[in-house]
């Protein structure tokens, strides 16, 4: 992919008139008017809450999130496990009630710490 994007600029380039092959090699890219520099207000506000949201959750708890905004009643169903889940571990406040008071991230979260410890729970038993 590096290669063909590399051998496609060569390309370009000796595609170029002499006019404008001289005007590209005298071209300053480094001067202050051609750099732009990325402030906050010009990041989306959907990639800052991502960022802010990816350093608190596990990767497929993110991938859930979204999930749950397409398919809700795939919530309750995380909600039903981890309500299961944290009865057999004597968990008394992660009840369904509770739970559907909780943040997508919350749920998707406790969702994936019940499966990743049943998980390793197997793995040992075996």
């Amino acid at each position: 992919m590096i290669i063909e994007s590399w051998q496609n600029h060569v390309d370009w380039v000796k595609s170029l008139p002499p006019a404008e092959l001289k005007l590209l090699n005298s071209a300053d890219f480094n001067n202050s008017e051609t750099t732009q520099t990325i402030t906050n207000s010009e990041i989306p506000p959907e990639q800052i809450n991502y960022e802010i949201i990816a350093e608190k959750s596990h990767f497929y708890s993110l991938r859930d999130q979204l999930l749950f905004m397409f398919a809700p009643e795939l919530r309750q169903e995380y909600e039903n496990y981890v309500s299961q889940q944290a009865a057999n571990s004597g968990y008394r406040t992660l009840v369904t009630s509770n739970l559907q008071q909780a943040s997508d991230l919350t749920v998707a979260n406790l969702f994936h710490y019940f499966n990743i410890r049943d998980e390793s729970q197997q793995e040992v038993n075996q």
